[in-house]
């Protein structure tokens, strides 16, 4: 059988990085080219061939977030094939067994953190210096410290970060990791070597979470991952996830099916997900049943194979749970058991179980069924196709069942601000991005572990709602306008940020400078007055909505009045 070798592009201009892909590659199926900028051949008439692109997001030679939006920009087709990914050893400074770093807060940053971080490591002194090569996000920074009653200063060039430290003698260091020319672990190195600087307390502030994906990766599409030491197992498989997620989207025109595998049989497992893999599925797994509902919420899979019988809690117990959140109730789920009882049966049927195997299982058998329970699912499906958000349906039946409790809520109608303008000048695909990363930031906002009771909903467009306790909706609504405003900025061009506004038609068709995006919030409640139907809380939320547009900026407006 022929193999067609896959070109992989990777962007680095760290020789021990290079030899660790190098090692793990087979010449006979990948071809490694290494490059500290993109090559010419990337700009060839034919555009490339590359399957994958390795961007080493610590590179000091290039700006690695300029080159990332460089490859979509020029090669579209390219923008899933990009894996961030970086090895440093100076990254004991941070995580090693004696880090030299007080606090660690990653953007976009919980100011309430913050606060405290400060209020732990500041001392006599209120100077408080941030390096950071973010202009706009280090004056945000000092305006916040200021305001707070610090003394802060900024020093946005690297290079001059440990002058800029000798000549204010801060109490306290604010450091990104991430900055050209010299990284944040240098700074942290050269500060050591001094004993004047090497006892001030430094906190890392970066967009890079350690050993994991960060925050801000998820929120905007680009995962990123740093390690002192990547394991090459790890490594590989990553390459190989994205090559595969590659060929997949050339030929199907989708993404793989998510599909959930819960078992406490080990070997039963593994067999069944090689089983399932090979069928084309992307394969999540889990031992137990309240395993399987933490998995559930991280992965959110299209489909759901539980076992019945499992420690902690059984099959039908987590199927349940999964059934009483809205955000996952739609997801279909097969029980596999070896117990006959018709009663068992009976109640799983009755909960929305979507089909039964008994063991021994046939894995042909079970592949079918889910290809089975997928096609009728989708056809049925009350969610949005882009966020999986719960669609209309959903939202008035929430509502509706908040308004018969009796209970204090309150329902927040969630909207962008000028959204229509960025479509038409980034066009469709951006657009989808942006309601992507709305959607996963709302739910991180409202629903922040797997036991939240609160529901998120997607009306359509750029609209979305929450429904929540009256108690947590303004502080919800903070939160919401605070951390979309700090995303927002990496959904644009540096020169339309520059600028701070885009131009484009009005629905009139007049050219006219639209403001950088924003988020509406409006906050419809029963703590004032009493709500009695759907049709009253959603023109109330559209009377509010107006009103939190009228601001330039992202606003939230809560419904004062009392009749």
């Amino acid at each position: 059988m022929a193999y067609s070798i896959k070109e992989i592009l990777l962007l680095t201009d760290d020789l021990i990085f290079v030899d660790k892909v190098r090692k793990i590659l087979d010449a006979k199926y990948y071809n490694l080219t290494v490059s500290s900028n993109l090559p010419d051949k990337f700009f060839s008439a034919e555009k490339n061939t590359y399957s994958l692109f390795i961007v080493d997001i610590l590179s000091k030679s290039f700006n690695a977030i300029q080159l990332i939006d460089k490859i979509k920009n020029y090669n579209p087709s390219g923008e899933g094939r990009i894996l961030v990914v970086s090895q440093n050893r100076k990254i004991e400074n941070i995580v090693g067994p004696s880090p030299r770093v007080s606090g660690y807060i990653s953007k976009p940053v919980d100011f309430d953190e913050l606060k405290s971080a400060v209020k732990r490591n500041v001392g006599e002194s209120k100077k408080i210096l941030i390096v950071d090569d973010d202009r706009e996000f280090s004056d945000l920074l000092k305006m916040f410290l200021d305001a707070q009653g610090f003394e802060a200063y900024v020093e946005n060039n690297p290079k001059r970060a440990v002058e800029a430290v000798k000549n204010i003698s801060p109490s306290l260091i604010f450091l990104d990791i991430m900055m050209p020319g010299k990284d944040g672990f240098e700074v942290m190195q050269e500060l050591q070597d001094e004993r004047k600087t090497a006892s001030i307390p430094i906190i890392v502030i970066t967009a890079l979470k350690f050993e994991s994906y960060q925050d801000r990766g998820m929120l905007t599409g680009l995962p990123e991952m740093i390690y002192k030491d990547i394991d090459e197992k790890f490594l590989l498989q990553q390459i190989e996830k994205k090559i595969n997620e590659e060929v997949s989207q050339s030929f199907v025109g989708d993404s793989k099916p998510r599909v959930l595998l819960a078992d406490d049989q080990t070997e039963l497992l593994i067999l069944v997900k090689e089983t399932v893999e090979r069928a084309g599925f992307e394969v999540f797994t889990a031992s137990d049943g309240e395993e399987a509902i933490k998995v559930v919420y991280e992965s959110n899979p299209d489909i759901i194979i539980m076992d019945y019988n499992m420690p902690l809690k059984d099959g039908l117990t987590a199927a349940a749970e999964l059934k009483e959140n809205p955000l996952f109730a739609h997801i279909p789920i097969i029980i596999v058991t070896a117990y006959g009882e018709k009663q068992a049966k009976l109640k799983g049927l009755s909960m929305g179980i979507d089909d039964y195997l008994i063991k021994p299982v046939d894995t042909d058998e079970l592949v079918a069924r889910i290809k089975m329970v997928l096609k009728r699912n989708k056809q049925v499906l009350d969610t949005n196709p882009l966020s999986r958000l719960p669609g209309n349906p959903s939202i008035q039946s929430r509502i509706e069942r908040a308004l018969s409790e009796k209970k204090k809520f309150a329902v927040l109608y969630v909207d962008l601000n000028n959204f229509k303008a960025y479509n038409d000048v980034y066009g469709f695909e951006a657009g989808d991005r942006v309601i992507k990363a709305t959607a996963n930031l709302l739910v991180k906002i409202t629903m922040p572990n797997e036991k939240s009771g609160d529901f998120i909903g997607h009306i359509g467009g750029d609209d979305f709602i929450v429904v929540t306790s009256y108690e947590k909706a303004e502080e919800i609504a903070l939160k919401i306008t605070k951390s979309f405003d700090e995303i927002a900025p990496s959904f644009y061009k540096k020169e339309d940020l520059e600028k701070g506004y885009i131009t484009s038609l009005d629905r009139q068709g007049t050219l006219k400078r639209f403001p950088l995006l924003a988020i509406s919030v409006a906050i419809v409640h029963n703590g004032l007055k009493d709500l009695t139907s759907y049709a009253q809380i959603s023109n109330i939320g559209s009377d509010l909505k107006k009103a939190a547009k009228a601001f330039e900026k992202s606003a939230y407006v809560m419904d004062k009045r009392k009749n």
